[in-house]
């Protein structure tokens, strides 16, 4: 018995108490050294899964650099031949204005350079959004850098959906592989329900391999869509665009027209027109001197003249 402070007395542990608190103690202390050592390789694979993770966007944003580089160098050498109507512009009192026929055709030429395929995966209230912000800027060049910076998103937009497809198809592929793998091992199934649960399972994957060959076909059909719908909005555009434009240029040839006519008619001379002859004015006078009567009032000065003496 050890006595105590307070008066009390306990029993002191026995050896078989101690090696069983002492066996505990350690089984304690391996099970944290092995919950430490699981930690450090969790934490481990973690960081190595970042950085690949790092690896492979650095590798995927090259690739989708180097095809928006390819795709913007295509585009310069299709827009080369269209960079002098491009301009479409006529000088009026030194003021630099653009054809509006032009620049409709110029924007649909751009629209078909970005594709109606990347447009599809823009909403249209976001399109509205982007050409309010880009008509709100009164600077030509801010507005244009708004433009293209926007319309470079969209088109990297394009890419990644583009590389999900492809990612898709691959992955499809490597199922229906698998389920050529699965059919192989249904057939060296000698028992009923292993059979079962690989065709179930290939029922699946040919579910999975169907719906994603139906969306892909229905986005196909879509695009396909937008650009029948964009063409015909740009033809009826066009026709208005040249229908008013012929009209102008004829309404303005009439007015020349009617104005030279004018104009020549004012400047041509006049025929001159035969003035009244006028008639000599006889009046009789009675001679003084001779006695006659001069009828003739123009020679009456030169007829008193020779009379005079």
């Amino acid at each position: 018995m050890v006595d105590t402070r307070t008066g009390t007395s306990t029993s002191p542990y026995t050896a078989e108490q101690e090696a069983k608190a002492a066996a505990i103690l350690k089984e304690r202390r391996e099970k944290e050294a092995k919950k430490k050592a699981l930690l450090e390789e969790q934490a481990a694979k973690k960081k190595k899964i970042e950085e690949d993770m790092v690896r492979e966007m650095e590798r995927l944003k090259k690739e989708e650099e180097e095809e928006l580089r390819v795709v913007e160098a295509e585009e310069e050498v299709e827009e080369q031949p269209l960079e002098r109507r491009r301009t479409g512009q006529r000088w009026e009192s030194g003021v630099v204005k653009e054809d509006p026929l032009e620049k409709k055709i110029t924007e649909w030429v751009a629209n078909l350079s970005l594709g109606e395929e990347a447009l599809m995966y823009v909403p249209r209230e976001e399109q509205e959004a982007a050409m309010k912000e880009w008509d709100a800027k009164e600077d030509p060049l801010k507005r244009q850098t708004i433009e293209d910076e926007k319309r470079m998103e969209w088109k990297l937009r394009l890419m990644r959906e583009r590389k999900r497809r492809v990612d898709a198809v691959s992955q499809a592929t490597r199922e229906l592989e698998e389920i050529k793998q699965q059919r192989a091992q249904m057939e060296a199934q000698a028992d009923l329900l292993g059979k079962v649960q690989v065709m179930a399972r290939n029922v699946d994957r040919l579910a999975q391999v169907q719906e994603e060959q139906y969306q892909f076909v229905g986005s196909q059909d879509i695009a396909l869509r937008s650009i029948r719908l964009g063409f015909r909005d740009f033809a009826r555009e066009l026709v208005m665009q040249v229908g008013s434009e012929v009209k102008g240029r004829l309404e303005s040839t009439k007015r020349y027209c009617t104005g030279a006519i004018e104009g020549a008619r004012l400047a041509a001379p006049k025929e001159e027109e035969a003035h009244p002859r006028r008639e000599p004015v006889k009046v009789k006078f009675h001679d003084s001197y001779s006695g006659m009567e001069e009828e003739n009032f123009d020679n009456l000065e030169a007829n008193i003249k020779t009379r005079d003496p």
